[in-house]
């Protein structure tokens, strides 16, 4: 009888399109934008959800995470860079997101709610909630450029790491909540005023320090005090009245002299996200928008309930927040809250950037004139468009899978995710967004250098028989 109670009461939920907002919001993740987006689902044709507003939000702030995130692999992110552009619309004198609801000011207003709300549980998280004091300032400054109320129409803000922080609350804290420790990436925010809207763009730089970037500002005419910690370097804003052209210009300069010179790029993360967009597409289309819908209704539909069971099967591979959270979806299907979405979204967009980083590497590769090579990236790229979805879901999976067996850790902003010092055993989970030993297994060290002096990284739980160097053959027994 009880089953026959909660199946009567999915059919009356369907029937009057009843939606369960969150109950709270989670720092670093929109719940909003998910529930809005789930919303939407309810009692909607799925390709007239896809092209609305409300996915264009979700799906921007989903794709940001895998860039972002992509481009902070351990293994490649030392050659990685974000370099992104974009426009928004303003709307009624303010700059909207995607969804063209929200004024951005409001979601960065939600965004310092949140900051707050996570200092008052743990005190090392107050310089955070002092940066996302002046994002939000920031935004309403945008605002105000937007209304025709400032003498420019060119806004420059420099995100640096944060130093000081990293040094007293330590490297893994950070990296916990969406930094990136071992590069010590800052960004470079540009916010320029046209006649079609806002151009805003995202530029990371690495390696750098606060007096290089006091040195640097100082050129531009903005002062910064010696002993200004570097979460209050987002305070100070370089403005101008410019060309797109020409903003875009400074905003590149001055981030590509914020990097140290040290850390060469040679990839544009954007660009890898748009090689692969057909694929990110297919995850999002198939996968992500049906956990949006039941993260409205409150409970596993169909779609999700499948995504839920082939990541349930490779529980064993993640650690024991994620194994035991999938179990628990596992054994309920009609209950779906908060944090089932939170991680069901961690394990998406993970899952995602492994699947785009194999193909990444193979393509790379390809250009180094391995014929064999080309041929699987593309192969590898039209199988997995070519799959029913119950067969991509699967795949997906086991990139996720794999990537947790090998202790992968990425970071974002749209993917803070903190590990709250867990490390298993030898005979315990991998952890699924990182661990100890990502740069060894049970042959050692995963790097090591050739005869001849390159530097070589092998596959995991594989050896090599020579250099992997372009023109370099070198014999190695690693």
């Amino acid at each position: 009888m009880a089953v026959a109670a909660e199946t009567l009461n999915r059919a009356i939920s369907d029937e009057i399109n009843y939606v369960r907002p969150p109950k709270e919001e989670t720092y670093g993740r929109s719940l909003n934008t998910i529930y809005r987006l789930g919303s939407l689902m309810v009692g909607k044709v799925i390709n007239e959800v896809i092209q609305s507003p409300e996915a264009d939000q979700a799906r921007a702030e989903f794709y940001t995470s895998v860039e972002e995130g992509f481009g902070t692999d351990q293994e490649l992110g030392v050659g990685l860079e974000v370099r992104d552009f974009d426009t928004r619309l303003v709307i009624q004198e303010r700059v909207m997101s995607k969804d063209l609801k929200t004024p951005v000011s409001d979601m960065t207003h939600a965004g310092l709610i949140c900051a707050q709300e996570a200092n008052a549980r743990d005190k090392r998280f107050s310089p955070q909630l002092t940066r996302s004091k002046w994002d939000h300032e920031n935004a309403l400054h945008v605002d105000k450029m937007a209304r025709g109320e400032t003498e420019y129409n060119t806004r420059i803000i420099v995100s640096p790491f944060p130093e000081e922080a990293a040094a007293q609350s330590g490297n893994t804290y950070w990296r916990d909540i969406g930094y990136v420790p071992h590069l010590k990436r800052g960004f470079i925010q540009l916010y320029h005023m046209t006649e079609d809207g806002l151009v805003a763009g995202s530029l990371s730089f690495d390696g750098g320090n606060k007096e290089k970037l006091r040195e640097i500002l100082h050129r531009q005419g903005v002062n910064i005090p010696e002993n200004e910690v570097t979460d209050n370097y987002l305070a100070y804003a370089i403005t101008d009245t410019l060309t797109e052209a020409e903003a875009k210009t400074l905003a590149l300069g001055i981030a590509n002299e914020a990097g140290d010179s040290h850390y060469k790029k040679t990839t544009n993360t954007v660009d890898v996200a748009r090689q692969h967009r057909s694929i990110i597409e297919a995850v999002f289309n198939g996968s992500y928008i049906h956990a949006c819908e039941s993260h409205a209704r409150g409970y596993q539909t169909p779609a999700t309930r499948k995504l839920i069971l082939e990541l349930a099967n490779q529980a064993g591979s993640f650690n024991r927040r994620y194994a035991e959270a999938l179990y628990k979806m596992r054994a309920n299907e009609w209950q779906f809250t908060d944090t089932d979405m939170t991680v069901i979204h961690e394990l998406l967009v993970y899952s995602t950037i492994e699947m785009m980083r194999d193909l990444h590497i193979k393509s790379a590769s390809s250009e180094q004139n391995d014929p064999q090579l080309n041929f699987d990236a593309v192969a590898d790229a039209a199988h997995l468009q070519a799959m029913n979805a119950e067969a991509f879901q699967k795949a997906l999976s086991d990139f996720g899978a794999n990537g947790a067996r090998q202790n992968r850790t990425y970071s974002a902003c749209g993917l803070s995710i903190s590990l709250g010092g867990e490390n298993q055993g030898a005979d315990g989970p991998q952890t699924v967004f990182g661990g100890s030993s990502f740069n060894e297994d049970r042959y050692g060290k995963l790097t090591f250098v050739c005869p001849n002096g390159h530097h070589n990284r092998r596959p995991h739980g594989k050896l090599l028989s020579a250099c992997q160097h372009k023109g370099c053959k070198a014999k190695v027994t690693c």
